[in-house]
């Protein structure tokens, strides 16, 4: 598997944070396990180092939230996290949290990843937006270092 699979159920699962009241433990072990179950066919799940790697950007992706949503608010213009698509936002969580976390990502990856998701799951306007959010934001990082 690739890691840009490993992203894509990564993505699938920090989507699902907003349609729960609570999340801790159990209810991403829950979570995990039934999206796992209702893989298709043609869908492999993460092994190994794989699997780490999802698990590792899923809960901490859930245990910074406050911060990655405060970074893309902070690169927002004329809009709210409120107003976003739920699509874009775990897109753009996903990919912060890497860009400040998994350090063997370079930012351009991870913003390039974004890009990939949004053009699959996003809407047309997806891809340039999160692009632009994503760019300013690797830039701040990139100057802060």
């Amino acid at each position: 598997m690739t890691r840009r699979e490993a992203r894509r159920h990564a993505f699938h699962l920090i989507f699902q944070f907003p349609y729960h009241d609570t999340w801790d433990a159990r209810t991403l072990a829950a979570s995990t396990a039934h999206y796992y179950d209702g893989l298709g066919e043609n869908d492999e799940r993460p092994r190994g180092r794989d699997a780490e790697y999802v698990l590792r950007a899923v809960t901490g992706t859930l245990d910074r939230l406050t911060q990655l949503d405060g970074v893309i608010e902070n690169f927002l213009q004329e809009w709210t996290i409120a107003r976003l698509n739920r699509v874009d936002l775990a897109i753009m969580r996903l990919a912060i949290y890497e860009m400040l976390c998994e350090t063997d990502v370079p930012l351009g990856v991870a913003v390039n990843e974004a890009v990939e998701l949004a053009k699959e799951y996003g809407t047309d306007e997806s891809p340039a937006f999160i692009n632009g959010v994503l760019g300013n934001v690797s830039r701040e990082i990139t100057r802060e270092k």
